[in-house]
């Protein structure tokens, strides 16, 4: 009877109020494909931005030109500086199944700051080598210690947007989308694929530079001109796959219709901004570099009707955030 009541008991605890941070847990423990991929893509993502925005403030080829400086670090803008972005991928893994093992803290009420403050203290402050903006790297390096400082703000506002993020979906481990009324999720799918299609232009860009034995110079490339060729495509892929989205069909024919807009508006929007900028259009840049902008915007563009199938098929009580 003792036994008896005391499974009974523990059958009411289990049911009644569970931890919500443990529950919260439970409900995302089998979707470690998810997390691993939402990790990475935060990490991705956070890096470039903020990184793009540091390059835009910093002169970081004056830096890197530097005495002991040029001996530590490659180039700017040499070859390293643009496949850099592309290894963030396996960076970002890392990241996720380091961290796997804590997503109870890190989904706890004030997980975000202990996940900030851990890749402060190990990442940046105390490193085991000696890093630039360590400890270490202060006292056994060569390096100025005014270069341990610049780029402090870069690294700790993008581990703080990271942090913040990676703790979201540790509290929502179901899709983001079913939390949002359906104009907004339809604009972050459409913003979501706006950036995905910006990084195919600079990965299609850099491609088509090596293809064609072009230089590669930060000096040459991260300009506000050169930039300022893949806003117009950029945007309109945006509001393609918005507009895309409010459609009812076939999700393979929506997704083709909306690919076809994107690569036709880019093959259009890059040769008239190269005929008015730079006095000339290069034909063949401009019809291969929206080619793969083009599939991404064509492989994430899902009409209404198939994101709403999606949203019924899904269990009710899935991905919802426990009280506190």
């Amino acid at each position: 009877m003792v036994s008896d009541r005391g499974s009974a008991m523990a059958g009411i605890e289990q049911s009644g109020t569970p931890d919500p941070h443990a529950a919260t847990v439970a409900r995302g423990s089998s979707g470690v494909g998810l997390w691993i991929v939402r990790v990475t893509a935060t990490h991705v993502v956070t890096y470039l931005a903020v990184g793009l925005i540091a390059a835009l403030a910093i002169d970081y080829a004056s830096v890197f030109a530097q005495p002991v400086i040029r001996d530590y670090m490659r180039e700017f803008g040499s070859v390293a500086s643009f496949v850099g972005p592309l290894v963030q991928v396996a960076r970002g893994v890392v990241f996720a199944l380091v961290l796997l093992p804590f997503r109870a803290v890190i989904g706890a009420r004030w997980g975000w700051l202990h996940l900030w403050l851990l890749l402060v203290g190990v990442g940046i402050l105390s490193t085991p080598a000696a890093a630039p903006s360590s400890i270490e790297g202060v006292v056994y390096s060569a390096l100025p210690l005014w270069y341990h400082v610049l780029g402090l703000p870069e690294v700790l506002v993008q581990l703080l947007l990271f942090s913040v993020v990676v703790a979201w979906f540790t509290r929502h481990p179901g899709p983001v989308v079913e939390e949002l009324p359906a104009r907004a999720e339809r604009l972050l799918r459409a913003l979501v694929v706006a950036c995905l299609s910006f990084v195919g232009y600079a990965v299609a860009s850099v491609l088509f530079a090596v293809a064609v034995s072009a230089p590669i110079s930060a000096e040459g490339s991260l300009t506000w001109s050169v930039q300022g060729l893949f806003v117009a495509p950029v945007l309109a892929n945006g509001v393609i796959a918005f507009s895309a989205a409010g459609f009812r069909g076939r999700p393979l024919r929506v997704g083709i219709v909306a690919g076809a807009a994107a690569f036709a508006t880019g093959v259009i929007a890059i040769a008239a901004y190269q005929a008015l900028v730079f006095g000339a259009a290069s034909i063949g840049y401009a019809i291969l570099a929206p080619v793969l902008p083009a599939v991404i915007v064509g492989a994430m563009t899902r009409p209404a009707a198939d994101v709403a199938a999606v949203q019924v098929t899904a269990s009710p009580t899935e991905g919802r955030e426990a009280p506190d």
